[in-house]
């Protein structure tokens, strides 16, 4: 435990040495000097800097010592005297040492009071750390276990292109004059969908996994493509049509492929379940790119959907305020940590329209704006 004196803190034995010594001091002076003065006061010195070192009960046992020895002191070498004085500084040296020994022992008190607190702020900070990503490693799992269909049907177009391939270069080969150039052209194409379903699978352990972020110059433009991709059977289970906008040329930024991916996939699912309801027009989930004064990358994402109400938008990244009758309120919480831990921010927006916009911005890429 940390205690107040800078000595205490710095060399304990020192400071015990000390408070002995100046104890010895006084109870010599007082018992075999014949001083007119309440010397014995210096014992609440003693008091204070054993309080620095010593526990609270160590500090009391030390203040009864002194009172004793304040009267031993009396005893020895004040008794024979007439005069009421040598009595009336005893007990003002002993109400002294009570002072400040209570006043001791509540500083002790207090600073142990303030010693765990700042102990429990620091352990229930790492613990809301630790749930923060729990967190969103559960609204990644739960992601995918809604995904499961989008997933098997990716995965499931290159294996049959694999099958398709493979038949026809064995049938190629298998002819009375065997074709080895459409042969090696199907035998191409399996190794290129077999890489495509190897890097379906790597994808979705990524997201799968619970790991630390890693953060790396990423291309928004290939993310937001792959996270495209691997939503294809939700837009199609919506009806809705992906528009994409990119901007000229890669924009880098660095941060967590997982996390960022996360947060694109949150937003363009929650965009194609609010147009579900719609049928007077066409379902249009936009995704564009754009830079801003060689700094900023900004990510919007827009559905022609039915919107929000003022009300209703400002509480939109608040943590478990959700509009859907089974959402738990907590994706568009851990999107807006996750944009944020990348020096980000995000933000609602309604557009001109119908619908809805939620815009990501972040940081460039350091290099890159090189």
């Amino acid at each position: 435990m940390e205690r107040v004196s800078f000595l205490g803190k710095q060399n304990p034995t020192l400071t015990l040495t000390l408070a002995g010594a100046l104890a010895l001091f006084v109870f010599v002076l007082d018992s075999f000097g014949r001083y007119a003065t309440a010397i014995m006061v210096l014992y609440s010195i003693v008091v204070m800097l054993v309080a620095t070192v010593l526990s609270r009960r160590g500090t009391l046992i030390v203040a009864i010592v002194c009172i004793w020895a304040t009267v031993a002191g009396y005893l020895i070498g004040h008794l024979d005297e007439d005069s009421f004085s040598a009595l009336a500084r005893a007990t003002v040296a002993c109400l002294s040492i009570v002072a400040t020994t209570a006043l001791t022992l509540r500083i002790q008190a207090d600073s142990a009071r303030l010693a765990q607190q700042v102990h429990e702020l620091h352990e229930t900070h790492e613990a809301l750390n630790r749930s923060t990503t729990e967190l969103a490693h559960a609204t990644r799992v739960t992601m995918l276990g809604e995904l499961a269909a989008s997933i098997a049907h990716e995965v499931s177009q290159p294996l049959a292109a694999i099958t398709t391939h493979g038949e026809a270069g064995l049938r190629w080969l298998r002819r009375e004059t065997p074709n080895i150039d459409e042969a090696c052209h199907a035998f191409e194409a399996m190794v290129g969908n077999a890489r495509r379903s190897s890097e379906i699978i790597r994808r979705i352990r990524a997201l799968a996994s619970k790991s630390e972020p890693t953060f790396a110059p990423l291309g928004i433009h290939s993310l937001v493509v792959e996270t495209i991709d691997l939503l294809d059977r939700e837009v199609k289970k919506y009806g809705a049509v992906v528009r994409m906008d990119l901007a000229p040329g890669e924009l880098t930024v660095n941060g967590d492929r997982v996390q960022l991916q996360q947060v694109l996939i949150n937003l363009a699912v929650n965009g194609l379940q609010a147009m579900s309801s719609i049928h007077d027009r066409p379902r249009e989930l936009k995704v564009r790119t754009r830079i801003e004064a060689g700094e900023r990358v900004f990510v919007s994402v827009e559905d022609s959907g039915i919107g929000f109400a003022p009300e209703v938008a400002a509480n939109l990244f608040c943590a478990f305020y959700t509009t859907k009758p089974e959402g738990m309120g907590l994706g568009l919480s851990i999107c807006r940590s996750i944009v944020e831990g990348h020096g980000g921010s995000i933000s609602y927006a309604m557009p001109s329209t119908h619908g809805a916009t939620m815009q990501i911005e972040l940081p460039i890429a350091v290099h890159a704006q090189a």
